[in-house]
């Protein structure tokens, strides 16, 4: 006779909890009820430095990483932004929001090469160009805007898949949209400034865009629906000096600067939590020369630098954290008709196009102090007017409203600009340039 064990008799009673951990975990949730693990898909990625973000918690991504998958899980909704681009390309998300009811695989993210748009303003058109390894532009084609306006300054978002461009000779703003590849499609039209404008500003996080109105003394100001289309806040404008020319934000979004060419003023302003701007007192540079019309706020956000075309100057300010209130702190020539300045990522170069000379003259920046480096300028085409320079200051370009080209250069040991050649702009008079 077998005698067979009776196992079955045997009998342990599970902790509650221990027990609704396992039901939950058998259903793919994570280890707390309704907590779901959250990522998705990556593609083109070809550089280190990507870091992801979903709100507090942010993920490292290494170069050739086709998946991801944040550490936290997520309850509720998520929102994945791009924290940190790698070196050399534009990272954008798709399917990056929503509300997690289960575990979240669906977020994409596209990487790919810099892009350089140009505002052509005598022919009416947006060209597209690619980086090269070298640096050297590849022409991608030409943006169709749908209007027979004048196109001036183009802004773009930070993970390159938006942008809004103004016009010298109408009111209009428009939407564009920017695929995977980088490629431009109008979005919208139908949003207006009071004015024709010169210049364009996003604020930092993306939440409101304003619109210098050259001929109306003011700027235009609006909140962006996650569309990207704008609408006008209240009071729909903020007054300025006469012709403002340039507008720049500090880094942390708490003030704004407006250049007025021609009464030789800086406009300052307190920007409020629904993105209005509050107008403070005014600084007069006329003391120091004439005709502001470049503006680039330092990244760490301490000083502002002013280009003064009728003076070959670029005056330096600092700014009151507290307050943002300017005061003046020194000033350096600059080669004939400085019309545009921008900064390196680090704050560590400056670089001024001049309008009247055909160069650019370059800098070197400790805190609110300009110093030019051994090779003082370089070479461009006729009437440099707009220069713009890669995310990770590697290359920057220039381009040439008097002969319709864009000068190239990389930047070398100390940011010393190397010449690259030259390229067609794709269209006349290009006066707005930007590397994303």
């Amino acid at each position: 006779m077998s005698l067979r064990p009776k196992t079955h008799r045997l009998h342990f009673a599970l902790p509650a909890a221990l027990l609704a951990a396992g039901l939950l975990a058998a259903c793919g949730g994570g280890s707390d009820s309704g907590s779901y693990t959250l990522g998705g898909t990556i593609s083109g990625l070809a550089t280190d430095g990507l870091v992801l973000a979903n709100g507090s918690d942010t993920l490292a991504v290494a170069s050739g990483a086709t998946r991801f998958t944040f550490d936290g899980t997520v309850s509720g909704s998520y929102a994945v932004s791009i924290s940190s681009q790698p070196s050399g390309q534009t990272c954008q998300v798709s399917k990056g929001s929503g509300s997690a009811s289960g575990d979240v695989a669906s977020v994409a993210i596209s990487c790919r090469t810099y892009r350089v748009y140009v505002a052509n303003s005598a022919s009416n058109t947006l060209s597209q160009f690619a980086v090269g390894s070298g640096g050297t532009l590849a022409a991608l084609g030409t943006a169709t805007l749908g209007v027979s306006y004048a196109p001036s300054a183009l802004v773009v978002n930070g993970d390159g898949s938006r942008a809004w461009l103004n016009y010298r000779d109408d009111e209009a703003l428009t939407v564009l949209d920017i695929d995977s590849s980088g490629a431009l499609s109008v979005a919208s039209v139908g949003a207006e400034a009071a004015t024709f404008g010169y210049a364009l500003a996003l604020a930092p996080d993306e939440s409101h865009l304003y619109a210098l109105n050259y001929g109306g003394a003011s700027v235009s100001q609006f909140s962006l629906a996650s569309s990207g289309k704008p609408s006008a806040l209240s009071p729909a404008s903020a007054a300025t000096g006469l012709s403002p020319y340039a507008l720049a934000i500090t880094p942390d979004g708490a003030y704004a600067y407006v250049a007025n060419a021609s009464d030789d003023t800086i406009s300052q302003y307190a920007v409020g939590s629904s993105g209005a701007l509050t107008a403070k007192s005014t600084v007069d540079v006329s003391s120091r020369g004439s005709k502001p019309q470049g503006l680039a706020v330092a990244p760490g956000g301490g000083y502002l630098f002013v280009t003064l075309a009728g003076s070959a100057k670029v005056l330096s300010y600092a700014i009151n954290s507290s307050t943002g209130a300017l005061t003046y702190s020194s000033s350096q020539s600059t080669g004939t008709t400085p019309r545009a300045i921008v900064l390196s990522s680090s704050g560590a170069q400056a670089y001024v196009a001049n309008a009247g000379s055909a160069t650019v003259s370059q800098f070197l920046v400790s805190g609110g102090t300009l110093t030019p480096m051994a090779t003082r300028t370089v070479a461009t085409g006729s009437t440099p007017s707009a220069i713009t320079i890669t995310p990770d200051n590697a290359y920057l370009y220039v381009a040439n409203a008097g002969d319709g080209t864009v000068s190239q250069y990389s930047l070398g040991s100390g940011g010393a600009l190397g010449a690259l050649g030259t390229v067609g702009a794709g269209g006349s008079s290009p006066v707005g340039i930007v590397a994303r």
